[in-house]
């Protein structure tokens, strides 16, 4: 059987547990039958252009960015590889590969695999390959790297060199004819013509076109994978027949997968999307406003305080984009679980509405989308298919067109990991909105600033949303949009003036100069809403709480840390026992530590219990009197609503967002002044202290600050206020006037700051994508790859609710 050598469809590609191999070409047949459909679908337009530009000055470029992506396994075509199954290539190998096979592969007597891996192997033929034809030495590598990096860590300069010197395990002269001659004929069979006497020479491919370009042929080579062993070809297969059965095969195959773009209605505006609200908030209008006058894809940031619906401004924001855009969906990133299942039964109750919509998908830790596995086959741990499927089983959720999940899901496309380019280009054919960005933590706000910069690169729509955004760090997160739509590197961003308009709506284009403002009002419920302030003592607190539930009334009681939660809880359990049954007031408590179960049961009844009244502004499941005990999960999570609340002291943004819980919603009835009791702070003359282990989940200079400027107030008035309190706690530390005493403890708290910041940067940089120059070195995009859940700080303490 030595005439089969020059057989091209001798090589196998895929093989189970059988005995009949899927061969190569066939597998580049079916991959690059993927990537034709999936070019329209998976990248956003500007990938999509700035990669077609790439290949134009060859003709047909679509076809030919498919077949290139087809021959992202052209390692196999080795001795070593094709001896994972040695008992098939032999038969269809013949003898002189089987010696060179049996010789090369004593690697297996140790059990251990020492020869070069086959996306290796692939970078190494396919440079040459496309250095003969005519290509630069740039664009032959930029191109082999990004088809060899399939598995989710490109190759570097090195691995290809050492690789190359591997003539053993690249089989040497007849492997590489043999390989040669099989790029030929999936060129040919494609319809493409030789590749000789083509323009090589002038492919160029920018940064975003390498990146769509990568995770175009892994996606289609993960879809092209999920092939039933039954289906494979054989050895025998007539090639010309098998590729029109192959374009059809994947074809059907890409439409199981339902991502077909979401096509929004004609009519995108908020009355059209939400005709069941009464009337559109202010903010709502500005943001219509805004993103219809938009001439392409920019940055928007609403600030604005809670309730005044900023996730259906998103969405509305989003639907206009997606349509004027030519996008394919929207991805919705909010900063836990608790909100990420509430905006997704937003966006899912609107996408129900509209005929023929996509399914919306979950993304987080605990969804159904994270933990269900797809239908798919792979060769094993020797082959190293079986670890991409299983990445594939998890996270193609993040590729569909519509999705709502945690930040986490998004910033991990600013790390350097695995298949980072995946997660890139599942987001640039969206629009991208993240939630609540006033809460990230230096690390995350790191990551966030090299992610908008991305974005950018890859003219992605943001939408960001905050209530309590300090103007210095919206002006970065702009910047960093912005600077990375003109392939800029960021400057230091000076920090504006204090008091900037509240609520508004602030965006900018690529090129615009600055960016613009629009000014929006309160709607009525947060028009001139006055908290008034009082202090308790710690020990007290509970007691309080329950004074007010005599009268009547629903308390909220927020903690910083679980344990404060839970000691707290107990004191309640203890008090209320000892209360006549007909005074006891319904109790609850919700921390992020409680088991799945009991906490999606705690959500519910905190929900039902004290969420949305219906449209007459009754509630008849409403307590009479009510304690409910919780964390940060009160202050960012339920839509939960209040009469009174009794909080730790905490920064003042997060107090302001907890206010915000404070009689949220008009429920038709005389209600108590809102009011807001501070404890968990102590000041005795010059010594000023929190409850333990608060300076471990906020900063105690912020903390500081905030008393400092809170301590002799009586009232806040929101929203008036708002922006000013943020900018002089989150300013300049000249800002805010140190009380007299404090002034050693505050200039340590102030040096710690500093140097804590200046750790979590430097442990967020030292893990987050770098910024490409104009000729992007692939590698550099994972090398040194990191864990994909490096996405926050690593703090036991805090509340973390991470998806």
């Amino acid at each position: 059987m030595s005439s089969a050598w020059h057989t091209v469809q001798a090589p196998w590609g895929k093989l189970g547990g059988g005995s009949v191999p899927h061969p190569l070409i066939c597998h580049a047949v079916d991959t690059a039958a993927v990537a034709e459909q999936l070019v329209e679908v998976l990248l956003g337009p500007h990938c999509r252009n700035e990669l077609e530009r790439g290949f134009f000055a060859l003709g047909e470029p679509q076809r030919w960015i498919a077949i290139l992506c087809g021959l992202h396994d052209l390692g196999k075509y080795s001795p070593t590889f094709q001896a994972i199954r040695e008992d098939i290539a032999s038969d269809v190998l013949g003898p002189l590969a089987t010696t060179d096979m049996r010789r090369l592969t004593r690697w297996r007597e140790r059990g251990v695999r020492t020869d070069c891996h086959h996306g290796i192997l692939t970078a190494v033929y396919l440079q040459q390959f496309l250095r003969e034809w005519g290509a630069t030495p740039a664009s032959a590598r930029s191109i082999a790297y990004a088809l060899g990096g399939h598995h989710g860590v490109f190759p570097s300069v090195s691995s290809v060199q050492q690789a190359r010197l591997a003539v053993g395990d690249r089989g040497g002269p007849r492997w590489e004819a043999g390989c040669r001659a099989l790029v030929r004929e999936a060129i040919r069979l494609w319809g493409l013509p030789g590749p000789d006497d083509l323009p090589w020479g002038e492919v160029r491919l920018s940064p975003e076109a390498l990146v769509a370009l990568s995770g175009l042929t892994t996606v289609s080579d993960w879809i092209a994978s999920s092939r039933a062993e039954a289906t494979y070809a054989g050895p025998d297969v007539d090639l010309d027949a098998y590729v029109a059965k192959a374009r059809q095969d994947e074809t059907r195959r890409v439409e199981q997968l339902a991502w077909k773009p979401w096509v929004p209605p004609q009519r995108t505006g908020f009355r059209a999307l939400f005709p069941t609200e009464s009337e559109p908030h202010p903010v709502q209008r500005a943001v219509e406003r805004v993103v219809s006058q938009m001439d392409g894809p920019g940055i928007v940031v609403v600030s604005a305080p809670t309730g005044e619906g900023k996730t259906k401004a998103a969405l509305q924001a989003a639907a206009t984009m997606v349509q004027r855009f030519d996008l394919a969906g929207f991805y919705v990133a909010m900063p836990s679980r608790v909100t990420s299942n509430q905006a997704f039964d937003v966006a899912d109750e609107l996408l129900v509405r509209l005929e023929g919509s996509p399914r919306l998908r979950l993304l987080h830790s605990a969804s159904a989308d994270h933990l269900k596995p797809t239908n798919v086959n792979a060769d094993g741990p020797a082959d190293g298919d079986g670890q991409a499927q299983e990445w594939f089983s998890h996270k193609k959720g993040l590729l569909a067109p519509v999705g709502v999940g945690t930040v986490d899901q998004a910033l991990m496309a600013a790390l350097r990991t695995s298949h980072v380019f995946v997660r890139l280009t599942g987001l640039s054919n969206k629009v991208v909105v993240f939630d609540e960005v006033h809460g990230y933590d230096v690390h995350m706000s790191t990551l966030l600033d090299r992610l908008l910069w991305w974005l950018g690169k890859l003219h992605v729509p943001v939408v960001l949303l905050s209530a309590t955004l300090p103007s210095h760090r919206q002006q970065a997160l702009v910047d960093s949009w912005r600077t990375g739509a003109l392939g800029r590197r960021p400057e230091p961003t000076t920090a504006p003036h204090i008091a900037a308009d509240y609520p508004r709506v602030t965006w900018a284009e690529a090129r615009d100069d600055r960016p613009r403002e629009v000014v929006a009002a309160p709607s009525r419920l947060n028009r001139d809403r006055v908290i008034d302030l009082v202090r308790v003592k710690t020990d007290d607190h509970i007691a309080w709480a329950l004074e007010q539930a005599e009268q009547e009334r629903c308390v909220a009681v927020v903690h910083n840390v679980v344990r404060h939660a839970v000691s707290a809880y107990q004191d309640l359990e203890q008090r209320v026992a000892e209360l006549p049954p007909q005074e006891r007031p319904e109790i609850f408590l919700l921390h992020g530590r409680l088991a799945q179960a009991e906490r999606a049961r705690a959500e519910a009844k905190i929900r039902e219990r004290f969420g949305r009244p219906d449209d007459s502004g009754a509630d008849k499941r409403r307590p009479a009197r009510a304690v409910v005990v919780g964390t940060q999960l009160l202050e960012q999570g339920l839509d939960a609503d209040f009469d009174v609340m009794v909080s730790a002291m905490a920064p003042v943004d997060s107090l302001i967002q907890r206010m915000g819980r404070i009689q949220r919603h008009a429920r038709g009835t005389d209600r108590p002044p809102r009011l807001l009791a501070l404890t968990g702070v102590e000041e005795q003359r010059t010594k000023v202290t929190f409850l333990p282990y608060t300076v471990r989940v906020y900063a105690e200079a912020v903390l500081l600050r905030s008393w400092a400027v809170l301590r002799d107030r009586t009232q806040i008035r929101c929203p008036d206020e708002v922006q000013q309190l943020v900018d002089v706690v989150y300013g300049e530390p000249s800002a805010v006037t140190c009380p007299p005493g404090w002034q050693r403890k505050w200039a340590r708290a102030e040096e710690s700051m500093r140097r804590d910041i200046a750790h979590h940067e430097q442990g967020a940089r030292a893990v987050r994508l770098p910024q490409p120059r104009g000729d992007l070195q692939l590698w550099e995009l994972t090398t040194r790859a990191t864990s994909a859940r490096r996405t926050r700080e690593q703090n036991h303490q805090r509340d973390d609710d991470r998806g």
